[in-house]
């Protein structure tokens, strides 16, 4: 059985903040539903997906 979006992940969707200190502050993000998440485990409430917890890209400034 393939992956869903059911929208219950929007209720837990995070405040716009600057994309560089996103994953600081502790927010994950889902890969498959598209949206950084607060308060949240290891997976998203609504599809199931392990949460990115890293940034993709290690730019070192």
């Amino acid at each position: 059985m393939g992956r869903t979006c059911r929208n219950i992940c929007l209720r837990y969707q995070a405040d716009p903040v600057p994309n560089k200190i996103r994953y600081e502050i502790g927010q994950k993000r889902c890969t498959f539903c598209g949206i950084f998440m607060k308060d949240c485990d290891t997976r998203c409430i609504c599809c199931k997906a392990v949460l990115r917890t890293k940034p993709r890209s290690k730019k070192k400034e």
